[in-house]
């Protein structure tokens, strides 16, 4: 017995080959309809769309064809299988039948068992394929979900690795966080593409990396640097780099050009390689400017916090000199942005 909800859609233009259809069908527990002509057909569809459709091909005004091509052109239809029933049996008629969306076709006069048959196999493949289709927007469901979760738990991860690396010159972690949201704020501003906006907020939290390898001594020094402990501090930059410079993963290969970049200067005048101009990443220039804007309005071993204002008029005074203008501007225009990041991750 077939399933209660597998529901055929009989059309042509002749009653006693609706009833002959008819009558067979209904023993092998199908529900059936009718229709005598094309325009019946597609307004029966409209009010409810059928399982299977067997379809006659010559009848008055709208052909069988022209009505296999309208469902065919309609989302809604255009997976409902249409058998062709038609006393052509000319190898012209079926190719046609077949181009105008049809999955069979059966010349008539008809055999009731062929038609039965012919019927059930095609209302299953119907289920087959729409389980299968079923089955793989579940998959693609699960794909997503797990995509966010391991995206959910890479953001994480970096967050956690970057303030691990923190820890030893600033106990509270949000330094890094701080300057990660900084820096995709200004790379949303400057109009970057929503790819490199995710690459340099996810590798932001690495800019100081090679901190890792500055001794305590230096690295808490209470007191400004001699030449010597100077020089020691600047290698981070590059021990940072060398720590990301081999991976193949992008967020850790932007992490090594951010470690490298981040205290170039806009005029040349920074380390460690005293690039200038565009010749620092766009990357590299972003997190100069939020690093700074950070380490400014923060407290640490050798000075007192500034006030936003203060360290403001700093950044201002360093446009065109540790600072590219673009980004100043850019910054400074939207200072109720940065003031809300401060203002939520204040230590």
């Amino acid at each position: 017995m077939a399933k209660q909800y597998q529901e055929i859609l009989l059309v042509d233009d002749r009653k006693e080959n609706l009833e002959l259809l008819s009558s067979f069908l209904v023993d092998k527990g199908y529900k059936i309809r009718s229709a005598l002509n094309g325009t019946t057909a597609l307004m029966s569809i409209k009010a409810k769309v059928p399982d299977l459709i067997l379809l006659d091909i010559e009848m008055p005004e709208m052909n069988g064809y022209m009505v296999a091509k309208e469902l065919k052109s309609n989302p809604q239809t255009e997976n409902i299988p249409i058998i062709f029933i038609s006393a052509h049996d000319d190898t012209e008629a079926k190719v046609r039948a077949f181009q105008s969306g049809g999955v069979d076709y059966i010349p008539k006069p008809f055999a009731n068992e062929e038609v039965i048959a012919r019927v059930k196999m095609h209302l299953e493949l119907a289920a087959y394929q729409h389980n299968l289709e079923q089955k793989v927007q579940e998959g693609l469901a699960e794909i997503q979900h797990l995509n966010e979760d391991l995206e959910l738990t890479q953001k994480e991860m970096t967050i956690t690795l970057g303030t691990l690396m923190e820890t030893r010159d600033d106990d509270t972690g949000h330094h890094v966080m701080r300057v990660a949201n900084y820096s995709k704020l200004l790379a949303e501003l400057y109009g970057l593409d929503k790819k490199s906006v995710d690459l340099i907020h996810k590798a932001a939290p690495f800019h100081d990396a090679g901190k890792v390898a500055i001794p305590d001594s230096v690295l808490n020094k209470p007191a400004k640097l001699d030449n010597d402990e100077w020089e020691i501090m600047k290698s981070h930059s590059m021990k940072g780099y060398e720590i990301f410079k081999d991976s193949t993963r992008p967020i850790l290969k932007m992490a090594a050009v951010i470690a490298r970049e981040h205290h170039e200067q806009w005029s040349g005048g920074g380390y460690p390689d005293g690039l200038k101009g565009e010749e620092i990443s766009i990357a590299g220039r972003i997190v100069m400017l939020a690093d700074v804007f950070d380490a400014l309005t923060n407290e640490r071993v050798y000075k007192k916090a500034w006030s936003i204002e203060k360290a403001v008029a700093f950044i201002k005074e360093q446009k065109g000199i540790m600072f590219e203008p673009k980004l100043v501007d850019l910054f400074v225009n939207e200072m109720d942005g940065f003031k809300k990041i401060y203002n939520e991750l204040k230590d």
